[in-house]
């Protein structure tokens, strides 16, 4: 039972990306959709923000570790 509640859980952005690529629709739903989809927001999840967090800390630092290497040579 616990399983099962835990895999109907979807976020917002799983329900809109499974709308965009599951279904196949018209050109007239097409276009509705996408007005609809202009209003919508998806704001970044919070391993979504230590994600970006990490990479830009981890490029910086591998951007500054390269500058002094390459200084030096």
């Amino acid at each position: 039972m616990e399983s099962e509640i835990l895999t109907n859980v979807h976020s917002t952005a799983d329900q809109y990306y499974e709308k965009q690529v599951v279904r196949p629709t018209g050109a007239r739903v097409h276009a509705a959709e996408l007005d609809a989809d202009e209003e919508e927001y998806f704001p970044l999840q919070p391993i979504e923000k230590k994600l970006c967090a990490w990479s830009l800390g981890v490029g910086l630092t591998l951007m500054a570790v390269f500058i002094g290497v390459f200084e030096r040579i």
